[in-house]
């Protein structure tokens, strides 16, 4: 069975296509780099140590093998042990279609090396664009440390409007925070209290758990 993981950077601005540029070089075909503003409330985390600085969010899937050996050279290559350099974290995909890079069926290679991160989770919030923030500040009261707000649009049932008779999609804010697990489930229930998500149109809520990262203090 051959695992595959979304592989997660943040990085300073500019740095996206280098790590792009790395992926290629470790065999793996390509990624999408985001921009993204980061604000933290502490130094807890490097990851978030972002305020309201400009960062890129580089997006990779690969194979496990691939992935641990690309996450390993970016740990090196962007000096990720040294604070305020930057992150890198990997979260299992459960399936994967159109993803044609090189493929071998090892698990192995990701026993050595980086951090295994059983005990954290990556939770993402989509809402309407100025509410991320609010989102932050939700998460901030439960015991989380920091986001990082990435720009989007939406398209769903109840995101779109009409003005002279044209469909505007309206952007949304992505928010990315990283928790240790056992806040998980306070930091999700203060989101979706404040932002009052279990009403349609609200804005979506899901988690995800970290299997492996660099550059977390």
């Amino acid at each position: 069975m051959i695992i595959y993981d979304m592989n997660v950077l943040i990085l300073k601005h500019g740095m996206g296509s280098k790590a792009i540029a790395l992926a290629k070089d470790c065999n793996i075909s390509g990624g999408t780099v985001l921009l993204g503003k980061g604000t933290i409330r502490n130094s807890f985390l490097s990851f978030f140590e972002l305020a309201e600085s400009t960062k890129e969010i580089v997006l990779i899937i690969a194979n496990r093998e691939l992935g641990c050996k690309f996450l390993e050279r970016a740990n090196s290559e962007f000096n990720l042990i040294n604070q305020n350099h930057g992150i890198a974290f990997s979260i299992e995909l459960s399936k994967v279609m159109g993803y044609t890079s090189y493929k071998k069926d090892t698990l192995n290679y990701c026993q050595t090396g980086g951090e295994v991160m059983l005990n954290y989770d990556s939770i993402f919030v989509i809402v309407d664009k100025g509410k991320g923030e609010d989102v932050v500040d939700a998460a901030s009261e439960a015991g989380a440390r920091g986001a990082t707000i990435v720009n989007a649009r939406g398209s769903g049932i109840h995101e779109t409007s009409k003005i002279f008779a044209i469909e505007i999609e309206p952007e949304k804010e992505i928010v990315l925070i990283l928790t240790k697990d056992d806040i998980t489930q306070a930091v999700c229930d203060n989101i979706n209290r404040k932002m009052k998500l279990d009403e349609p149109g609200n804005g979506i809520l899901f988690v995800q758990k970290v299997n492996k990262a660099y550059g977390i203090y």
